[in-house]
């Protein structure tokens, strides 16, 4: 029983691998080849997924724990009264403007205390009517200078996920346009075979008919 199986076995991975029939070609071996590697990405591409998003999250958290570190959340005074909303299709100087016509942030003049007690003005956004001597949120780098909130967890797996489906999606998707061209090439290459054998044996094939 289990010599059969085994012969069958093999022989059904021969025919896998080789293809069947007594007229194989070297391009019928490459097709193969290109259907295995297919089959292969498919098999590879979760784990690459894995470790592309493992890699992102340990990245992703040493930069944030290097944010948190650095940055700080301070308060900064609004220096004049803000401005209404900006006009559709305009900003507040009237320059045309591809944004949302009613944006539910604008920018105002704002001071702020900077660490080691140094005053800092700058441009901060707020909501549109914000009265002067309103106390904003805001974040500063170690020098004072406005800028982003550190990263939080929910940026960090939204973009470790976006890494992951790129080999996840991206390897198979790749592997398998490879492997159409190759196959356009390789029926090509055997269509012109076929044309040549065809006109080396066609006139000895006539003059017997004849």
């Amino acid at each position: 029983m289990t010599a059969p199986r085994d012969t069958l076995f093999r022989r059904s991975l021969r025919r896998l691998t080789l293809g069947s029939g007594p007229l194989k070609r070297r391009s019928d071996r490459i097709e193969v080849i290109g259907r295995l590697a297919v089959v292969l990405s498919f098999l590879v591409a979760p784990l690459l997924a894995v470790v592309a998003s493992t890699a992102t999250t340990a990245h992703l958290q040493a930069a944030a724990a290097a944010q948190a570190a650095e940055r700080s959340r301070t308060h900064a005074v609004v220096l004049v009264d803000a401005p209404g909303p900006l006009r559709p299709g305009g900003d507040a100087y009237g320059v045309p403007s591809t944004d949302d016509p009613s944006p539910s942030v604008v920018p105002v003049r704002a001071a702020w205390s900077a660490p080691g007690g140094i005053s800092r003005e700058g441009v901060v956004l707020v909501e549109p009517r914000t009265p002067v001597g309103t106390a904003v949120p805001v974040w500063v780098d170690g020098e004072g200078r406005l800028t982003s909130a550190p990263l939080d967890q929910a940026s960090i797996s939204v973009s470790a996920t976006a890494m992951g489906l790129l080999p996840l999606i991206g390897v198979p998707l790749a592997t398998w346009t490879l492997h159409v061209f190759l196959t356009i090439a390789l029926d090509n290459r055997r269509e012109r075979a076929w044309e040549d054998e065809w006109a080396a044996v066609e006139p000895d094939w006539n003059s017997r008919l004849l």
